[in-house]
């Protein structure tokens, strides 16, 4: 697990701290979304497919929300990613990680461009 999340860093861009999650729930729901694409990009579903099916899943009613979706898909995507875990170790590791740092999650996922 601990390489995992070495991992994760070093796949995410440098951070600033400005995307957050307001609650462990929404961090437990962060993760989830995070197992369920990095579950379809190793199965080879499409990202614009994936994408596509977020919000038939999730509650992504405001701009962040989608934003924060729409990050994690693309690092769930990514081939590093697809490489280094498996998705549940993935979904672990980033709820654990969302937890731990009050919700920032530009440390997961990287600064914002």
């Amino acid at each position: 697990m601990k390489a995992l999340i070495a991992g994760l860093m070093l796949v995410a861009a440098p951070a600033l701290a400005d995307t957050k999650a307001n609650s462990v729930e929404e961090c437990l729901a962060y993760a989830d979304l995070a197992l369920v694409a990095s579950t379809l990009a190793k199965h080879g579903i499409t990202q614009a497919k994936t994408e596509s099916m977020l919000p038939d899943m999730y509650a992504l009613n405001t701009e962040e929300a989608q934003d924060i979706a729409h990050r994690i898909v693309e690092l769930s995507y990514s081939s590093n990613l697809i490489k280094l875990s498996e998705p549940k170790a993935f979904a672990t590791a980033f709820g654990s990680m969302c937890v731990r740092t009050g919700g920032r999650l530009d440390s997961i996922l990287g600064a914002k461009l």
